[in-house]
């Protein structure tokens, strides 16, 4: 509907305000789905037993290494779980970046121990190796022949307890895997990895060391700017992206500090931006970063974290107003505004300004383009094609120290 006013002038102009707005909301097709059940609030975990005792019998108990033992949750776990009737065997054995080889030795543990459901409890890695562990128990598939453009089509029941506020892999569809022969990040894709309970409760977060939160912190962030960049994003990934936005830069710097408050705001946020990568997926940050990662051993997140501002600036420069638009919802004067926001709360976090303080060396240039340019599925998210000159001078860039003042 068009409002007619009898001046003339004020009709167009108002026509012109209404046409702009309208071409902004113009809708198209999208799905959504959210089978996951959310348990959020601080004590939750309590919760775990009647959850799980729901969707199985035998639980295989997915972890890292290091984390659920030394803090005893590894034990607690087991305990509400046994109390509830489930025969529990655990798998400790998840590294960060989980490998192809990790998830397989988990599923044959499971499989030996006939486990019907699998429980995860971790940040990203302990979550997306669950998931890959919950397909081959369900399919007896190889991996090799599963992941993306792939679609897996089954998996046994999954509970995720994150215990970092990053990822948010407690309700998305994706496990990033890790080929260490050829370095590289595989994506198992599919609505069935989607955790039918996500136990979210940010005691769990009490003890993780400020560092941490500020590298999953900015994965998080990096998720929610990503997906609403994203060409397949949509207004309601939109909707989830601009409230994980607004709420990480409002918390992120006393989580590091250690406020419970604010550590379980980024919970939050962090669960709302893997809504919104689940709709509209990542982009070139995120296929930059996993060079980092595989070649340099990189936090994941802390690879998003330099690489971001340089990403958002490009985009500005390539006129791509929607930024924009986030930031005059975020209460910035515009695009760049929001950069400088983001850079001085990476400055405060403790985030490097180069990539070169992460022992990257220009040398490698040419090897890093490559392979950006071999995650087609990320490049095409873009919001412009970028061209491999357009990376190339990303790295450059951010072989640069940023200048949160510029």
């Amino acid at each position: 509907m068009i409002f007619v006013s009898l001046d003339n002038g004020s009709y167009r102009e108002k026509k012109n305000k209404y046409s702009e707005f309208s071409q902004r909301l113009i809708m198209k097709p999208f799905r959504f789905n959210l089978p996951t059940k959310i348990v959020f609030g601080r004590g939750s975990l309590s919760r775990l037993g009647d959850e799980a005792v729901r969707l199985g019998d035998r639980c295989l108990l997915v972890t890292g290494r290091s984390f659920a033992r030394r803090s005893g949750y590894l034990n607690i776990l087991t305990e509400i779980l046994e109390e509830s009737g489930l025969k529990v065997t655990v798998f400790d054995k998840v590294e960060p970046n989980p490998s192809v080889e990790t998830v397989y030795k988990g599923a044959e543990e499971g499989s030996k121990n006939g486990c019907d459901l699998v429980v995860a409890l971790g940040g990203g890695s302990a979550m997306d190796a669950a998931k890959g562990i919950a397909f081959l128990l369900k399919s007896k598939a190889r991996l090799e022949e599963s992941f993306a453009p792939n679609e897996v089509g089954e998996a046994l029941p999954l509970v995720a307890i994150p215990t970092t506020c990053g990822t948010g892999s407690e309700v998305t569809k994706y496990a990033v895997l890790t080929n260490i022969r050829k370095k590289r990040k595989e994506v198992l894709l599919g609505e069935p990895l989607m955790p039918r309970v996500a136990i979210v409760d940010a005691n769990l977060l009490n003890s993780l060391p400020g560092e941490l939160v500020a590298y999953t912190g900015f994965d998080a962030l990096s998720h929610a700017l990503e997906a609403y960049v994203s060409r397949d994003s949509t207004p309601l990934s939109d909707f989830f992206a601009l409230e994980a936005m607004r709420i990480i830069l409002g918390n992120i710097v006393e989580a590091v500090e250690g406020m419970a408050e604010a550590r379980e705001n980024m919970l939050y946020a962090s669960m709302l931006a893997g809504i919104a990568i689940n709709c509209a997926g990542t982009e070139i940050v995120h296929a930059m970063g996993y060079y980092l990662t595989n070649y340099h051993d990189v936090h994941h997140g802390l690879a998003n974290g330099v690489l971001l501002p340089h990403v958002l600036r490009l985009e500005l420069q390539k006129g791509f107003r929607k930024l924009d638009d986030a930031a005059s919802t975020l209460g910035f004067e515009n695009g760049t505004g929001l950069v400088k926001k983001i850079e001085e709360i990476a400055d405060k976090t403790g985030i490097p300004r180069s990539i070169r303080e992460l022992g990257v060396e220009e040398s490698e240039l040419d090897a890093m383009v490559a392979d950006v340019l071999s995650y087609e599925r990320n490049l095409n998210r873009h919001p412009f094609p970028p061209t491999p000159e357009d990376i190339k001078k990303l790295f450059i860039v951010a072989f640069s120290r940023r200048d949160s003042s510029t």
